[in-house]
């Protein structure tokens, strides 16, 4: 994340306030596409990563309370970064859904899924954890049965 590009983008926040609530969640990508996207780029796609694929629904049935939704990548500031500020994480019942997905489609209508501060249950959801070169799956760690 660039600060200059940051302090263009950010409304009512500093780079530090911004950095500081970045910080205290922990993100989730909602479709394969951006996982795939994250890691065919440039500055990942040399090395090996963990991915945990989440059971969605259990997620947000234990935490419902502490996740919010984002509209954007809201850790990239390289190419035409978006506007950012304290409203850009919605909780789930003020995201506006409808209109995002009719204006930008299923795919598109959330960029992140985060949760306040923990997620020390995420064995509970985790469905399957890979090790991932690109977006080649080079072993599968971890699969929960009936999945």
């Amino acid at each position: 994340m660039s600060d200059s590009a940051l302090v263009k983008c950010l409304r009512g926040m500093t780079p530090r306030e911004w950095y500081e609530l970045l910080n205290r969640m922990v993100f989730f990508w909602v479709t394969e596409e951006r996982v795939n996207n994250l890691l065919e780029a440039r500055r990942y796609r040399d090395g090996e990563h963990t991915v945990i694929t989440v059971d969605t629904a259990s997620l947000l049935e234990h935490h419902n309370g502490r996740i919010k939704l984002s509209p954007i990548n809201s850790g990239s500031t390289l190419y035409k970064p978006q506007p950012r500020g304290r409203n850009t994480f919605l909780p789930l019942t003020d995201y506006p859904y409808a209109d995002r997905r009719k204006k930008r489609g299923i795919a598109n209508a959330v960029a992140e899924l985060a949760v306040d501060y923990s997620v020390p249950d995420l064995l509970e959801h985790a469905v399957r954890v890979e090790r991932r070169h690109r977006s080649l799956v080079v072993e599968v760690i971890y699969e929960k049965h009936g999945a």
